[in-house]
């Protein structure tokens, strides 16, 4: 017989209460793992998505989240740049494992990232990008053929206490039959000791190096040279597509042929111009509508792919201005908003204006059109990605 049980969430003056469906996949798993059982594949995105709480008080950071790679058998890397022992003080009460993260990382002014099948938390402006850097990388072996080829498959990697990561790209890169040039730019630095699960060469040397600014080319020759990460251009967003990322990525990236597409997971990480990020936005919203109109919410395909199918959520006194409740909320519920402002603002509707709004046992969809409709806006969801727009649009759509 399933128990209820119930969640806050802070959302600006408001108090969010969720109630989740426990599950044979919500069990809490081993209190400790090694790195030979750190999840992989499929795997790894739904431990992302179980339930878990913390209780912390004055933990440190890198302590803190060892606790939780180990308990919930997700590897998690912390960035160089975020200070490890700084005290951490949060309650979080039966979120997903990726919820609990991002409001880790939110405390510290962090981001998540993914290099799957790794966890990174980041500084917020650098976090996004390690998926497109890494992906980067990757075509560009690939183009080298023989060259490449070592350096593209996935082995389990450790290092000792006091490595430097100087020694360890030194070591990958003869891995791989190159011969690195410019070991000396790399910066001198004693890391903690880290068991990972398989990563590419490719892969462990971008999130080594990625933690300096910097990234590095491979010649036809086989020469390694290191170079500072060069500003990136265009922005980023991330999709919720679902099934079939790696077919519908394909054929994005042959469509779109400016933009970088990353499948990850359920999503599809995408960084290009932002007209062809509205497009692509609009695809995936179209998507979302022809998914839904072919299934229940209640069906057990909607339970598999929708993070939010077993979750309730109660709102006894919602307040705030509209783009703050917006923008909290999603934060909160690590969710991809693609608002439409400026056709909002066409249409007379004012972010600044104070709302109120309250819910009973509602979905996540329910919770949000207790929010939106009642100010003429309308969505569509899909998974963790949620499309804002004017509810006279709807039949232009």
């Amino acid at each position: 017989m399933n128990r209820s049980v119930v969640v806050s969430i802070a959302v600006l003056g408001v108090s969010v209460f969720a109630s989740f469906a426990n599950c044979a996949s919500g069990q809490t798993p081993p209190t400790s793992v090694s790195r030979l059982f750190f999840a992989s594949g499929e795997a790894f995105w739904q431990r992302l998505e179980q339930t878990t709480s913390i209780y912390w008080t004055d933990v440190p950071l890198r302590e803190g989240l060892l606790r939780l790679a180990e308990t919930h058998g997700v590897a998690i890397v912390l960035d160089r740049r975020c200070d490890p022992g700084e005290p951490v003080t949060l309650t979080v009460r039966q979120q997903s494992l990726r919820d609990v993260l991002s409001a880790i990382a939110h405390q510290r002014s962090c981001e998540l990232g993914f290099l799957v099948p790794v966890v990174y938390i980041g500084p917020a402006e650098a976090a996004n990008w390690l998926e497109i850097i890494a992906a980067q990388r990757r075509k560009e072996l690939q183009a080298l053929g023989r060259v490449g080829t070592a350096a593209l498959r996935p082995s389990p990697v450790s290092w000792p206490r006091l490595s430097t990561p100087r020694n360890l790209v030194l070591q990958w890169a003869k891995e791989a039959g190159w011969q690195l040039a410019n070991a000396e730019e790399i910066p001198h630095d004693l890391w903690p000791e880290a068991n990972l699960p398989a990563l590419t060469i490719a892969d462990r040397i971008t999130l080594v190096l990625f933690q300096f600014d910097l990234t590095y080319q491979v010649s036809e020759t086989g020469v390694m040279t290191v170079a500072p990460l060069a500003p990136q251009n265009g922005e980023i967003k991330r999709f919720w597509v679902g099934n079939k990322t790696s077919v519908l990525a394909q054929r994005w990236e042959q469509q779109f042929p400016g933009c970088i597409v990353v499948p990850s997971g359920p999503e599809i990480v995408v960084q290009g111009p932002p007209e062809t990020l509205r497009e692509l936005a609009r695809l995936a919203s179209d998507l979302a509508s022809s998914q839904q109109s072919r299934s229940s919410p209640n069906s057990t395909a909607a339970a598999t792919t929708d993070p939010f199918a077993q979750r309730r959520f109660t709102v006894k006194d919602g307040r705030g201005t509209l783009e703050g409740v917006i923008t909290q909320l999603s934060r909160q519920l690590g969710m991809e908003v693609q608002f439409d402002t400026e056709a909002a603002r066409r249409e007379g509707i004012r972010l600044d204006q104070l709302i109120e709004f309250r819910v009973t046992n509602a979905t996540v969809d329910e919770l949000w059109r207790a929010i939106l409709e009642p100010r003429g806006l309308t969505f569509v969801r899909m998974g963790r990605t949620i499309r804002i727009f004017p509810s006279s649009h709807t039949s232009a759509r």
